[in-house]
């Protein structure tokens, strides 16, 4: 069996590919249908959502752009700490916060933390590597 190794390259596409889609979604505030479809709270005002997906536009269009760059590790650790941020900040609200979100919400919120979770490891894993392998002999 062939030994899978993921490059930074291929770690922040996809990575771009995801926080794209996230964009997508924050960028859809005023869409209340979908929010309450997911169980999820309306962002109000709408505004600090959008804001946070057009600052993930840019973010992915910078992944994307990056890769196989000799920017590409600054980038990568950039995700991993952003994603760890950000999965332990949705945690911390779960835990602690007064969320009023239905079984279907936390679930939903529960897997974005855990995605996020392991996307900054992959990073780190991957940044971890080619640090490594750059500094052998």
């Amino acid at each position: 069996m062939r030994d899978l190794r993921l490059s930074q390259a291929l770690v922040l596409r996809v990575d771009a590919f995801s926080n794209a889609a996230l964009a997508v979604f924050l960028l859809a505030a005023t869409w209340d249908g979908l929010y309450e479809f997911l169980g999820l709270p309306v962002p109000e005002p709408p505004f600090y959502a959008q804001l946070l997906g057009a600052a993930l536009v840019a973010f992915a269009i910078l992944e994307w752009a990056l890769a196989e760059t000799p920017a590409e590790a600054a980038v990568t650790f950039a995700a991993a700490v952003g994603s760890t941020v950000a999965a332990v900040v949705i945690a911390v609200w779960l835990l602690f916060g007064d969320t009023k979100l239905d079984t279907h919400g936390l679930i939903g919120l529960w897997s974005v933390a855990g995605f996020l979770a392991a996307a900054a490891i992959i990073h780190a894993v991957v940044l971890w590597r080619g640090w490594a392998t750059s500094s052998g002999p």
